[in-house]
């Protein structure tokens, strides 16, 4: 048997590497994540930190004393995380009055969309020469058979895995304080840390991985962040300039639907665009499909923009890398997907 070609080689190296980075997302990721968080902490809050301790260093006795960088950047992680919990109570307050609101104003709503549905099938049985009430009650058949079962899936998952949702809170608490004390201890000990993957003998591997995802976070994740961002913010603002008194609740479901793939703003905003069009209320259905093309075009600005100059990974690969991750990982696939193919895709390169 021969010696394999170069082409061969670059085949087996390139399944080697995809086989070791779907391992390494599968079961390393998970255990190494709050310590990733950690560390990108510590690079944020360090050079405050720093500029804090030579502000706040003092003379004793022709010595100079500084601070514990430890302790300055608990100090700066705690007031991050204040302004944090801040904005996540005024928000989610919010949130709970529309949500309130909502749920106090859903029988008229539900009355209101009886009869636009009424309406809607008699025209069609007009239309279409059938018998009166056929359309409508096959409609509302459905309708009770969907609600039905999304409550049989629900309600089982809700109130039969409250141990699950204990255990879930308990892990989130432990992650939280391991990230907190991670980062205090990062920000302290960053030149031991540095120094520690210098000497190291996987230095160079070490660099290349640091670069790889360095290019991916500065690529991938800020702009889906960014994305999803932007999104949510031209949706509440559009909401709010229509009059919509759940802006900010749908606003923000709205946004978190575009950032799943194959969904986008469109399936919500169309329909309810349409039926504004249809209920002689131009205004407001143009406002609808503005919101929408507003999103589209900044989704398609950042993905062509930043993903194609930094990333190299244009909408289609970035597609097709989501699909492949949702089938390989589930729903963590839309962002472990276009990870694992970028990790794969540099260390090849490399």
């Amino acid at each position: 048997m021969g010696v394999p070609n170069k082409r061969l080689k670059k085949l087996m190296m390139t399944t080697g590497i995809a086989l070791g980075v779907y391992a390494g997302l599968k079961y390393l990721l998970p255990l190494a994540i709050p310590f990733f968080v950690a560390l990108g902490l510590a690079e944020v809050l360090r050079p405050w930190a720093e500029w804090l301790q030579e502000k706040l260093s003092f003379s004793v006795k022709g010595h100079r004393v500084k601070i514990s960088l430890g302790i300055l950047g608990g100090f700066l992680l705690l007031g991050l995380i204040f302004l944090a919990s801040l904005l996540c109570y005024f928000g989610g307050k919010k949130l709970f009055q529309e949500g309130k609101l909502l749920l106090y104003n859903l029988p008229g709503l539900a009355r209101k969309a009886d009869i636009l549905l009424t309406e809607w099938c008699g025209r069609m049985e007009e239309v279409l020469h059938l018998e009166g009430g056929c359309i409508l009650k096959w409609a509302r058949e459905l309708s009770r058979n969907l609600a039905s079962q999304a409550a049989a899936r629900a309600m089982p998952y809700v109130m039969g895995n409250s141990v699950d949702w204990l255990k879930a809170a308990v892990k989130a608490a432990v992650v939280f304080v391991v990230v907190v004390f991670g980062t205090i201890l990062a920000i302290q000990e960053g030149e031991q840390i540095h120094g520690y993957f210098k000497h190291s003998v996987f230095c160079r591997e070490y660099v290349q991985m640091g670069r790889i995802l360095k290019v991916i976070g500065a690529a991938y994740g800020k702009t889906q962040l960014l994305i999803l961002a932007g999104t949510t913010v031209i949706c509440i603002g559009g909401l709010f300039l229509i009059g919509n008194p759940y802006y900010g609740i749908l606003g923000v479901l709205i946004g978190l639907l575009d950032a799943l793939p194959f969904i986008g703003t469109g399936t919500i905003l169309f329909p309810w665009a349409a039926v504004a069009f249809m209920k002689g209320d131009g205004g407001r259905g143009a406002l609808l499909l503005g919101i929408y093309l507003a999103s589209y075009f900044l989704r398609q600005v950042m993905e062509s923009k930043v993903m194609g100059e930094k990333a190299g990974l244009s909408p289609f690969l970035t597609l097709a890398a989501v699909y492949v991750g949702i089938q390989l990982f589930g729903i963590l696939g839309v962002i472990l997907g276009p990870l694992g193919f970028l990790i794969v895709r540099e260390s090849v390169d490399a």
